[in-house]
């Protein structure tokens, strides 16, 4: 297998032309040519379909690239880990937007703040994306949960990227609501009573499976005004200016939680709060002792 030949192949996708392909690589485009059609034999497989107006990737090429990146993806790792500057590392998290997930990393960065051989990076970001980034060695660890309506999904996509799933704890679902909201001073309430109010969400990945929703309740929110958020700052700007709600697992353990109240769902069921790693990687110091703080907070919250 010839990595370059494939790192041309994904060039050429992503230009759109040979032409502008060749410009990038800073080769002559015949050369670029002879390349990829080298690779079209090699794999008797036809990635690129060459007209008058362009090229267009056909469904097998499309296929074929999905898998290129995943192979460049692990070289890239390799080469990071193996050839690289070994003078400095980068420890690096991704997960859906919890609260306790993020102090978790903060405490982490600050008990680990001498430690000059180390760079850190922490991604909220969607469910899908956050399983993609530990699958490709991106990050090391993903935060999400698992319950009855998206466990089977999200565990056959764990299995296919040889990933596993450990629990941390429960969770048994809140209402995030500002604190000037009409509900505010309830000590509980019923997905009923929120109905009337819009409902925040965050952003998932563009066609992502709605198993992939970071909301764990499937409550029947037909006819609501829907607020769609990636970050969790905006969704705290909402909470503090509007009479919108957010659905969450009640874990707050930063200054943030002065900011809105949490009220727990009557008529909400348990789901479980974990990370999600390679299966057969072992663990680095910096990720176990992140774990720990996880467990300490959620441990302290039940």
């Amino acid at each position: 297998m010839n990595f370059q030949k494939l790192k041309y192949a994904i060039v050429v996708a992503n230009s759109g032309s040979f032409r502008a392909a060749s410009r990038r690589l800073y080769m002559a485009q015949s050369s670029l040519s002879t390349a990829i059609k080298e690779l079209e034999e090699e794999y008797q497989i036809q990635i690129f379909e060459r007209t008058k107006r362009g090229i267009f990737i056909t469904e097998e090429g499309s296929e074929f690239l999905t898998y290129a990146e995943d192979i460049l993806s692990q070289v890239k790792t390799l080469e990071q880990r193996y050839l690289g500057d070994n003078d400095r590392h980068m420890f690096s998290i991704s997960g859906q937007h919890y609260d306790f997930a993020a102090e978790a990393f903060a405490r982490l960065v600050d008990e680990e703040s001498g430690r000059k051989d180390w760079n850190f990076r922490f991604l909220e970001t969607s469910t899908s994306r956050v399983i993609d980034d530990v699958r490709h060695s991106y990050s090391e660890l993903g935060i999400l949960y698992l319950n009855d309506s998206n466990r089977r999904v999200i565990e056959q996509h764990l299995d296919h990227y040889e990933l596993v799933f450990k629990k941390l704890g429960l969770f048994y679902p809140h209402a995030f609501l500002g604190k000037n909201h009409p509900l505010a001073n309830l000590k509980k309430i019923y997905l009923e009573d929120l109905k009337k109010y819009p409902i925040i969400k965050f952003e998932q990945a563009k066609g992502s499976s709605l198993q992939f929703s970071e909301e764990s309740l499937e409550g029947n929110f037909e006819g609501e005004q829907v607020i769609y958020a990636s970050d969790r700052a905006t969704v705290i700007n909402l909470l503090a200016k509007t009479n919108a709600y957010l659905l969450g697992s009640g874990i707050v353990t930063s200054p943030f939680s002065l900011l809105e109240r949490t009220i727990p769902i009557v008529d909400g069921e348990a789901s479980e709060i974990g990370y999600i790693q390679a299966r057969y990687r072992k663990n680095s110091e910096l990720a176990e002792k992140y774990i720990d703080h996880l467990r300490k907070m959620v441990k302290n919250e039940k």
